[in-house]
């Protein structure tokens, strides 16, 4: 028998439980309105296996952001390096639609009224180191003040159509989510700047 294994699989479901039902208490109040015991009482399991993987409820959340943010950035570097930014629909954006609908509960919470605002300012620091090169060709002309305006309004705004794909439910494909971002924030000067909007 593969007790590693079978132990490995204990450990994830036991914190797949933890984390589900931490954020199904998220959907009512925020982080600091809730307790280890409440948390532990809703799952099922017990305060001291809880400590054993982590100190609190903030190293619960901490880890788990840890990891969709590693994530998160490994795709648009993948992305960025292999599809072409004409590519239509724009093939980065349908992954991370894609990526985040994979992880609909998590998203939805975090980017939510009771979520970490300190996790949704760093995919907005994410989308700005590793993709803002795309549209910076657009706002050569502009002064810098100009541009970070432009910048933040283009990184605002996607994380915003996300946001609110995730709380309606996803009901529109990735890709379609994917030609409607791009249909949307890009061409927003595009008649000054000659910007060329995807065919669709």
């Amino acid at each position: 028998m593969n007790k590693g294994g079978n132990n490995n699989r204990s450990v994830r479901n036991t914190k797949k439980k933890l984390l589900t039902g931490l954020l199904s208490l998220m959907r009512e109040k925020p982080i600091s309105s809730i307790t280890v015991r409440e948390l532990t009482e809703l799952v099922d399991v017990n305060r001291g296996t809880f400590y054993f993987h982590y100190a609190d409820l903030y190293d619960l959340i901490r880890q788990v952001e840890e990891d969709f943010l590693l994530e998160f950035n490994e795709i648009i570097d993948n992305m960025m390096r292999n599809i072409p930014a004409t590519s239509n629909p724009p093939e980065l954006l349908v992954k991370i639609f894609s990526f985040c609908a994979e992880n609909r509960d998590l998203c939805e919470i975090l980017l939510g009224p009771n979520g970490d605002a300190a996790f949704v300012d760093r995919i907005k620091n994410i989308v700005d180191e590793k993709c803002s090169a795309t549209w910076k060709s657009i706002g050569a002309h502009m002064s810098f003040e100009e541009y970070e305006y432009f910048n933040a309004f283009i990184i605002h705004g996607f994380i915003g159509i996300l946001e609110k794909w995730l709380k309606t439910g996803c009901k529109q494909t990735p890709e379609e989510m994917a030609v409607f971002e791009a249909k949307i924030i890009l061409p927003a000067a595009k008649s000054s700047m000659g910007f060329v909007e995807p065919n669709g």
